[in-house]
C-alpha cells in the first residue's frame, strides 16, 4: 500500500463510516483513496472526534480471509507483528480490526516515498537501518508466515498454482534448479522477523528513520531476503545496494552482499507466483497477468547478470573454503563501512 494521494475525489466508503462509528462515535470525517495497493482498498481518513481532537488514519478494507489465505497472508500474524515492533519505531500503530468486513485501521505515517526524497542514498540507508533492528531484535522468533521463508515459501505457493494450473506453473520450471542453488549458496540461517513485502510503497521515509507498512505477509526467514527484496523492488543501483547492505550491517560484508543479489531473484520468483494466485481472487482491479510477465522477464534479466553469477561463485567458493580473489562486481566493497 502506497501512502500517497492519487487524484480521485473524496469519497464515501461503507468500510470507512464503519470503522469511524466503531472507533469514534458522532464524530465527522472525510476520506481519500489511497494509491498502490494490489490487493486491498486503502483509505486516508481525517477524523475530527471533538473539536480539539483530530486524528488521521489509514483504513484498510482487506481481502476476505478465503482469498487472502490463498496468497499467503496470515492475519493473526500481521496484527501481532506489528504490535511486536511498535516500540521499535517500524510500524504502525494498529487501532482497531474486525471481520465482517475486514477491516484494519492504522495511524497514518506522514513521511515519502523513496522515489520523492531528494537523497535517495541517505533515504536507502535508513530502510537499511530499519531493517537492521526489525531482524535484530526479532532473531529467533517463530512465527510461521505461508510464505515468509524463501524456499519453503516458494515451494508453497508454486503448488498452490500448480493445482490451480498446472500448465502456467510449467513456465517456473526452469526457476527450481536456480532456487535450489541459490538455497545451497546461502545455506542455513537463523529466522528473524520479515516483513517479506519491502516494496516503495510500503516503506514511508522519516528524516530520521524508516518506518514499514502492511506486514501482511510477515513471517519467520532469512533475513537477507528482506534486504534483497528491498533492493529488488525499488531498483537499487549497485551503488545503493551497497549503502543499503553497509548500513545493515555496518560494514560491507561481501558474502552478504551476494546473499542479497541473490534473494533480488526469489524476490521475483516470489512475486511472479504470487501475481498468478492473486488473479483468481477479484478484489481488486490489477493487471497480474502482465505483472508476472514482468517478473519473469526480470527473473532471466537478474539470472544472466554478472552480479548474479559473481554472488553464486563467491558464496559457493566461501562454503568450500576456498575463497580467494574477489569477483569482479565485488573488488569494490572490502572493508567499507557506515
Amino acid at each position: 500500500m502506497t501512502q500517497s494521494l492519487n487524484n480521485v475525489a473524496a469519497c464515501d466508503p461503507p468500510c470507512v463510516r464503519q470503522a469511524v462509528a466503531r472507533l469514534w462515535p458522532g464524530a465527522t470525517w472525510s476520506a481519500e483513496p489511497l494509491d498502490g495497493g494490489m490487493t486491498n482498498r486503502n483509505f486516508k481518513v481525517e477524523v475530527q472526534i471533538t473539536d480539539r481532537e483530530q486524528r488521521t488514519v489509514v483504513v484498510q478494507e482487506q481481502l476476505p480471509d478465503a482469498l487472502a489465505a490463498r496468497v499467503g497472508i496470515h492475519r493473526e500474524n500481521q496484527v501481532r507483528a506489528m504490535a511486536m515492533v511498535l516500540d521499535l519505531g517500524l510500524a504502525p500503530e494498529v487501532l482497531g480490526q474486525w471481520t465482517e468486513p475486514r477491516v484494519l485501521v492504522s495511524e497514518f505515517v506522514e513521511g515519502a516515498l523513496l522515489s520523492a526524497v531528494p537523497d535517495r542514498v541517505h533515504a536507502t540507508a535508513l530502510v537499511g537501518q530499519a531493517l537492521a533492528k526489525l531482524h535484530k531484535h526479532t532473531q529467533g522468533v517463530v512465527m510461521t508466515g505461508p510464505i515468509s521463508d524463501p524456499y519453503s515459501g516458494t515451494a508453497w505457493i508454486l503448488n498452490q498454482v500448480k493445482s490451480e494450473a498446472p500448465a502456467t506453473a510449467e513456465t517456473f520450471a526452469w526457476t527450481m534448479d536456480i532456487l535450489a542453488r541459490i538455497q545451497a549458496a546461502c545455506g542455513p540461517y537463523t529466522p528473524s522477523l520479515l516483513h517479506s513485502d519491502v516494496s516503495e510503497g510500503n516503506v514511508i521515509i522519516l528524516p530520521d528513520r524508516a518506518v514499514l507498512i502492511d506486514w501482511e505477509y510477515v513471517g519467520a526467514g532469512d533475513p537477507y531476503y528482506d534486504v534483497g527484496d528491498f533492493a529488488e523492488k525499488v531498483k537499487l543501483s549497485s551503488s545503493e545496494e551497497e549503502a543499503l547492505l553497509c548500513a545493515y550491517d555496518g560494514v560491507l560484508v561481501p558474502t552478504s552482499l551476494a546473499m542479497a543479489r541473490l534473494y533480488r531473484f526469489v524476490s521475483m520468483l516470489r512475486e511472479a507466483l504470487w501475481s498468478v494466485r492473486a488473479g483468481t481472487t477479484g478484489f481488486t482491479e490489477f493487471d497480474y497477468a502482465n505483472y508476472a510477465r514482468a517478473c519473469l522477464a526480470r527473473m532471466r534479466e537478474i539470472s544472466q547478470s554478472s552480479e548474479f553469477a559473481d554472488s553464486l561463485h563467491l558464496l559457493e567458493n566461501t562454503n568450500q573454503g576456498e575463497m580467494n580473489d574477489l569477483p569482479p562486481s565485488f573488488m569494490r566493497v572490502r572493508g567499507r563501512r557506515s
